[in-house]
């Protein structure tokens, strides 16, 4: 199972904490937008906004999507507000 931990505006909009099994990082939003809806329009809206969030599997900042294709069964995942 892989811990997914959201922060900022998002956090207080859609809760903090999920468990999930998910053998691919590259699903997280899929499934938490599965589990609570509107998620991914939400970080649209938040991303025009200004508001951009960075991505962290296992403690690693991940800065391209093809380092998230390499990562397997990971333990953690944080979505945090990013800055710039």
């Amino acid at each position: 199972m892989t811990q997914v931990y959201i922060h900022g505006i998002l956090a207080r909009e859609y809760g903090d904490v999920f468990k999930l099994s998910l053998p691919n990082p590259k699903d997280v939003l899929e499934a938490i937008d599965c589990n609570r809806s509107g998620f991914i329009q939400r970080l649209i809206e938040l991303q025009k906004e200004g508001f951009c969030y960075d991505i962290i599997i296992d403690k690693k900042i991940v800065t391209q999507e093809e380092h998230i294709s390499g990562v397997k069964n990971p333990n953690t995942i944080d979505l945090v507000p990013a800055i710039a």
